[in-house]
């Protein structure tokens, strides 16, 4: 029989209060509530009421010491692959303007090696509120989201947003698009947006990768969105850089990074040293008021 938090926050404070567990407590010596509230916080943050499966993956019984900030530039090293041209074969005075080629974006490399729309998030389950959650960081966020589309492609590559927030998909074109959504644990969404409109999308719930974004109408029309339940999730601009502020410090955290074209990136080398992230999960623990600095060489032969 596995025992709720209460039992074991109860027997474990009489345990402390000093007669040993097994023995019992002499008449005046009281449970030391101080040591039965932390027990029951750690308990709580390691999976609640009943433990078990849903506890993987979550905060450990370590409690936070403050908060810190993750940050870093994603690079492709070696040869750096060349993005295929797309094949526009309709509305091309709209989507390809003056014959223009259209490229592809399943991944985008700058100048400088710096790699674009790589995600970074923390996946394992954290408590809402402090010390674990920063109240920017906190779930329930309601402001609106836009997702627009011009000249037949998305202007946003991977939308990173918490789960709460309505996405309104904005058609800036002078063609309709059809937008089709496809995630795993939010309703599906495919809808027509006429010309210079927009509709709007409202998430349910958390996702655990991208789901990918289309237009029925204009195939060659692709993205990603996920939704997350805190903002702990940042996408690596166009050098490649990228910011997860206001994580807490002195507990470990488990990070996930993907990209569209690597799914969940494995093969690294992080700050000159070789790493392998298992399903693209790693980890670290930061020190209160640090921010740590990750620079990622991803090999040029993944895509």
């Amino acid at each position: 029989m596995r025992l709720g938090w209460k039992s074991v926050v109860l027997a474990a404070a009489g345990c402390v209060a000093g007669a040993g567990c097994g023995s019992k407590l002499p008449v005046n010596v009281s449970p030391d509530l101080a040591v039965a509230t932390s027990l029951r916080t750690s308990l709580e943050a390691a999976g609640g009421e009943g433990g078990g499966e849903e506890a993987t993956g979550a905060a450990t019984a370590a409690t936070p010491t403050g908060w810190a900030t993750l940050s870093g530039v994603f690079k492709v090293a070696g040869d750096r692959p060349t993005a295929a041209a797309l094949t526009v074969d309709k509305d091309q005075g709209v989507c390809a303007p003056g014959g223009r080629q259209v490229l592809s974006q399943e991944f985008v490399i700058g100048p400088d090696g710096g790699l674009a729309n790589v995600l970074v998030f923390v996946s394992q389950k954290l408590p809402d509120d402090g010390p674990w959650t920063h109240p920017d960081s906190k779930p329930g966020k309601s402001d609106e989201v836009i997702f627009d589309q011009k000249e037949c492609v998305f202007l946003t590559r991977l939308l990173a947003l918490q789960s709460s927030q309505p996405i309104r998909i904005k058609n800036s074109d002078p063609v309709g698009h059809n937008t089709s959504l496809k995630p795993k644990k939010n309703p599906a969404y495919d809808q027509t947006i006429p010309s210079n409109s927009a509709g709007i999308y409202q998430p349910k719930a958390e996702e655990d990768q991208p789901f990918p974004v289309a237009c029925a109408i204009h195939p060659w029309m692709k993205a990603y969105m996920i939704t997350r339940k805190n903002s702990y999730f940042a996408v690596t601009k166009a050098d490649g850089s990228f910011e997860n502020p206001n994580l807490p410090a002195g507990v470990e955290l488990e990070f996930r990074v993907w990209q569209e074209r690597t799914n969940f990136m494995q093969e690294v080398t992080v700050n000159g040293s070789a790493e392998k992230w298992a399903k693209g999960r790693f980890k670290r623990t930061l020190t209160a008021g640090e921010t740590m600095s990750l620079e990622v060489q991803v090999p040029g032969s993944l895509f």
